[in-house]
């Protein structure tokens, strides 16, 4: 026992490190694309800038920083060298360098008290000179831009921020005095260093903080919480009913090759067994569900719809009755389900045959049956059992993929599963997403791996000796 204990600790340990050198392939694959995963959350009016910088702060991509900004701060400068300059106005200016392109900056301050001030902004690259920055026209989009909005980030008025940040104030009144109690409060995000956002990251993800879907604006939790059960009732049930088919069959046309069953069972083993599987579905949705009508066309269930193609008119169970959800997953399932299921069997029985093979040519087989036992406990007992140890192999690692489903699969069927999320967050561009999918489908795999070695341990003493 306490050999397989050491056996299952030391297990432990390497499938912790794999997920731990997956997740950091994962963050070189995130930092190896243009800007982050926040940056599609600009292009949704339902997230203000500021928002979203906190969304990045959150996860250690950026740090916020708070500053005041006082009367002394600004410098008078003439309105003769500002592009936008009148005489009857006067005007203070401040230079801001953020040494890195700021994320968002933020500017909030009491209009009530000064009501004859505007505030004009302009960032630039390069540092130049106030007289240098350029007025606003019809034809650039650069110059100074009229910040009004208190509260509102730079991004909000129009102003693509860089390094440099120029604050200008504009003062109705000729040698107009800027007020003592001038104060301007400044919110800014600035990008943390690779190595605390790496850190961040491993984090997160090993805490399961995946952040929010650009395309849906929901936790990504909560949508992975919907999608995998879906996705391992389809290919879990289909696992399991295919090496429950196929272990019987691989035994019996291994203990009785040479007939007529044999060779019709590995001629449609290798049929289906190089069948591209997008093409298998395609023909089965077109004969069962466009041509005899049989099954649906396409997703996961049918719910509250009762219109034709659904659940309630095809089979006249409807809402409400206490076996709608079961006969409503039911028959949704039911066409991916065979697809999956002769696609996968294909290959169970292949190799199941070929493991008994080898196993029927060992010594202690021969010894079995001279002892005169019977023949069913000889191929059951004895052959099967130890031809079992790749079979296992092969039947966790299918448990542990099934979480990520089929891609194309699960897109042939419109199926929301995890395949379907990953491709779709993908072809969005919805980054937080797909890093948790991918994410949690590598957790899987590794997770399989490890069961796997244990129940070879367990099985078979000598592996764990070795």
């Amino acid at each position: 026992m306490a050999g397989l204990t050491s056996y299952v600790v030391k297990r432990l340990i390497q499938g912790f490190i794999t997920l731990f050198v997956v997740t950091s392939i994962i963050w070189a694959l995130f930092e190896a694309m243009p800007g982050d995963p926040t940056d599609p959350f600009y292009a949704n009016p339902q997230f203000k800038p500021e928002n979203i910088a906190d969304m990045a702060v959150s996860f250690g991509l950026a740090e916020k920083y708070l500053e005041t900004l006082t009367a002394q701060d600004f410098q008078q400068i003439p309105y003769n060298q500002v592009s936008i300059g009148s005489p009857n106005n006067t005007y203070y200016y401040k230079v801001l360098d953020f040494h890195s392109d700021p994320r968002a900056v933020v500017f909030t301050y009491n209009t009530s008290a000064f009501a004859n001030m505007k505030v004009h902004v302009f960032s630039s690259e390069k540092k130049l000179s106030i007289s240098e920055i350029p007025k606003q026209s019809a034809t650039s989009e650069t110059g100074w831009v009229d910040y009004t909005k208190v509260g509102y980030s730079l991004q909000s008025v129009g102003v693509l921020l860089k390094r440099y940040v120029y604050i200008l104030l504009n003062f109705t009144g000729v040698n107009y005095q800027i007020p003592s109690n001038l104060e301007i409060h400044m919110m800014y995000v600035i990008d943390t260093p690779e190595y605390v956002r790496y850190y961040h990251f491993i984090i997160d993800m090993f805490t399961f903080h995946f952040g929010i879907s650009y395309k849906q604006n929901r936790p990504v939790i909560d949508i992975l919480a919907e999608r995998v059960p879906r996705t391992l009732l389809w290919f879990g049930t289909a696992t399991i009913v295919t090496y429950l088919i196929g272990i019987p069959l691989g035994t019996y046309i291994a203990w009785r090759r040479g007939g007529v069953a044999e060779g019709a069972t590995v001629a449609f083993s290798l049929f289906f067994y190089n069948m591209p599987s997008f093409w298998l579905g395609l023909i089965f949705i077109w004969i069962f569900s466009y041509t005899l009508k049989l099954t649906p066309l396409n997703g996961y269930a049918s719910g509250n719809l009762t219109g034709p193609g659904t659940t309630c008119y095809q089979l006249h169970i409807c809402p409400g009755n206490p076996i709608y959800p079961i006969v409503d997953y039911g028959w949704h399932l039911i066409l991916p389900l065979t697809v999956i299921v002769l696609l996968g069997v294909a290959g169970v029985i292949l190799l199941q045959r070929t493991a008994m093979l080898e196993t029927m040519g060992e010594d202690y087989i021969l010894t079995a049956k001279a002892k005169g036992l019977p023949e069913k406990v000889v191929r059951n007992k004895h052959a099967r059992r130890n031809a079992m140890l790749p079979i296992i192999t092969s039947f966790v690692l299918s448990l542990s993929y099934a979480i990520g489903g089929a891609v194309i699969l699960e897109q042939i069927f419109s199926y929301e599963g995890v395949g379907y999320t990953y491709l779709q967050a993908l072809l969005t561009q919805d980054f937080f997403l797909a890093g948790a999918t991918l994410y949690i489908i590598s957790l899987l795999v590794i997770g399989g791996n490890i069961i796997a070695d244990i129940l070879y341990g367990v099985l078979d003493p000598r592996v764990r000796l070795q």
